[in-house]
């Protein structure tokens, strides 16, 4: 049976002293305290259920004192009504809460738990969560180190219950970062997976990964579902860093090869001398180090499927010759083959050069680039859709507060506009870049500009990007930090791996050693 409570606002004078004197007169009548609540004209007292009588002796006395201006009966405590507040908003969600003490016993247990459980709350409030998960739970070690955790799977066996479940959980820190608890939230696999299912088969989910709603995004959205369910070849134009391989996945996921291979081939990785057998395959034995199982190549693994060709620029004019071929006859030669094997492929190539001046030089194909560019897609760069950065910024926030470990949960006014008012070059991919690296400084929960480290050269013009200063650190550790900020500063230009390594004086192979390395991307 619950305990009944009578609850009293006392109107006082605001002066020092007060709240110890209203005590005074509860405990003098051994009236039992239950809590209060104070604050600057106002004490609130909630006492066990006492006699009418009681109640107005206690009222009596208390108005006795100097300080008293009024009491009222009230229906609540301040608290009790944040309390009862947040108990109606936890138990309207469509997934199971538990809170727990330091201890791992249970505090709270949300309506939707009792549902999914087959248990009365009153049954496991003050019961160590162990007992409910039982032993078979991989739950028990992430509660006890006070971790965070994401939708780990996991399974629940107890007296009542035996199933697959989908857990997230959160540690409850005090000030001194002591663990003050955690809060479960848990819900049913087979159900959360038919949610995922029917989310997922959306179009819009499918374009989830390309962060924006200007204009300029939504108008390029717009064409590539509409050109999806077609297999006419896709040409996707735009700079380095704008996303190319996201919008070429996210047509391929919309198309009617939807369940078939999704091959990507980086034609600008790949030295000319193996691109033409990695495209087309050999037989075995055809040349110096060939396997002597002979190899598919990629336009035969993609049969049926999508081959996406990003780079379709720094082909070479042989490749560039035997691709058209494949393009214009639906047939592929192996090398060492006289054979000519039918392959159905459809195409999607990217590229961030300019295909027209290439062929004006002779560099490019004509023939091939009217092949390549039945469907153009012009992918924009960040600086024509800037009203996107705060969005892009909040969901690169999320994205490393998991990859980091950390609790980021916003961004200063300062830290947002310096970042509206920056040119990139490097485009979506320059910005990840220095969201990481402001993530990585940050030790609190606000990004602020303190923690952005822009690009020197295009904040301060000529100026020198680095400074030498003295510093206990190696002299191989300062060159390598050195070394990986010129690297940096040339990735995030429009240029290509072969360009970026003649410019910088390496090899093709060197640069990509050294992007290895530093595991840095162009």
């Amino acid at each position: 049976m619950m305990k009944k409570y009578i609850r009293l606002s006392i109107e006082t004078e605001d002066k020092i002293g007060v709240t110890l004197k209203i005590l005074g007169k509860i405990y003098s009548r051994h009236i039992s305290l239950n809590s209060v609540e104070v604050f600057s004209k106002r004490v609130n007292i909630q006492i066990e259920d006492i006699e009418s009588q009681e109640i107005k002796d206690i009222t009596n006395d208390l108005m006795q004192l100097e300080d008293v201006i009024s009491i009222k009966e009230i229906k609540l405590l301040e608290f009790e009504k944040s309390s009862k507040r947040l108990e109606a908003i936890i138990d309207s969600v469509d997934e199971g809460v538990i809170a727990l003490n330091p201890k791992l016993e249970i505090e709270f247990f949300n309506d939707y738990s009792e549902k999914i459980f087959d248990y009365d709350k009153t049954e496991l409030l003050g019961k160590n969560i162990k007992s409910f998960l039982g032993k078979s739970t991989n739950l028990i070690g992430f509660l006890e180190q006070g971790k965070n955790y994401d939708n780990i799977e996991t399974f629940i066996q107890n007296e009542r219950v035996e199933g697959r479940y989908l857990a997230s959980g959160r540690a409850i820190k005090d000030d001194d970062g002591y663990s003050a608890g955690a809060v479960l939230t848990i819900k049913d696999y087979k159900k959360a997976k038919e949610l995922a299912d029917i989310v997922i088969s959306s179009e819009d989910d499918q374009f989830k990964d390309i962060i924006g709603n200007s204009n300029a995004i939504y108008n390029i959205k717009k064409i590539a579902k509409a050109v999806a369910k077609s297999d006419s070849t896709i040409l996707i134009r735009g700079e380095s860093g704008t996303g190319k391989e996201l919008f070429a996945r996210a047509i391929k996921n919309l198309s009617q090869r939807e369940n078939q291979r999704f091959i990507t081939i980086n034609c600008a990785a790949i030295p000319d001398s193996l691109i033409e057998s990695e495209l087309f395959g050999y037989e075995k034995g055809s040349f110096t180090g060939a396997l002597n199982s002979g190899k598919l190549g990629l336009f035969k693994e993609a049969d049926k499927g999508t081959l996406f060709l990003d780079e379709i620029g720094e082909l070479s004019l042989t490749t560039q010759a035997k691709l058209l071929r494949v393009l214009q006859e639906g047939v592929v030669r192996r090398i060492g083959s006289s054979k000519e094997e039918k392959v159905d492929v459809r195409i999607i190539c990217a590229t961030h050069r300019n295909l027209e001046e290439m062929i004006e030089k002779g560099m490019f194909r004509e023939d091939l680039y009217y092949r390549l560019n039945v469907i153009p897609l012009e992918i924009p760069p960040l600086r024509d859709r800037k009203e996107d950065i705060p969005l892009l910024v909040s969901y690169f926030v999320q994205k490393m507060n998991k990859k980091l470990n950390k609790s980021v949960g916003s961004t200063s006014m300062v830290f947002l506009e310096r970042l509206m008012s920056y040119e990139y070059t490097g485009n979506i991919r320059e910005l990840e870049n220095i969201m990481e690296r402001a993530m990585n400084l940050c030790e609190g929960a606000i990004l602020s500009e303190e923690h952005l480290m822009l690009n020197p050269a295009k904040e301060k013009g000529n100026e020198k990007a680095f400074e030498i200063k003295r510093s206990e650190v190696s002299l191989k550790k300062q060159l390598e930090d050195i070394e990986k900020q010129i690297l940096l500063s040339n990735i995030e230009t429009d240029m290509s791996i072969r360009k970026t390594a003649k410019k910088l004086g390496l090899s093709h192979t060197a640069l990509i050693n050294k992007l290895k390395k530093y595991n840095l991307k162009m």
